[in-house]
């Protein structure tokens, strides 16, 4: 008799261990599968970090950027930014009008 508790004991912590394995593998293939949306959506992101990473040639880069040329970059680019509302009063403002 008491050799039948050891083996009940056995298998229920086995059948315990089992599921919990189980539930694990479930979990882990749902977090893996990855729908066809959002495969797209990171092939997406790696053509756009990859095209962003291309932007400056490796000579210009080793060359290095003269004090001028710096300047004329950053006025470009603040002009093509949009203007963002800096406070909730400009927020408030731009509404107005």
């Amino acid at each position: 008799m008491e050799q039948l508790g050891g083996v009940l004991i056995a298998i229920l912590v086995t059948l315990l261990l089992g599921m919990i394995g189980f539930a694990a593998w479930r979990y882990w293939r749902e977090q893996v599968n990855i729908s066809p949306e959002d495969e797209e959506l990171m092939r997406e992101i790696a053509e756009l970090n990859d095209r962003q990473a291309n932007r400056i040639s490796d000579q210009r880069l080793r060359s290095g950027i003269d004090p001028d040329e710096a300047w004329r970059i950053m006025v470009q680019r603040g002009r093509n930014m949009r203007r963002r509302p800096h406070s909730t009063g400009d927020r408030l403002r731009d509404r107005s009008r």
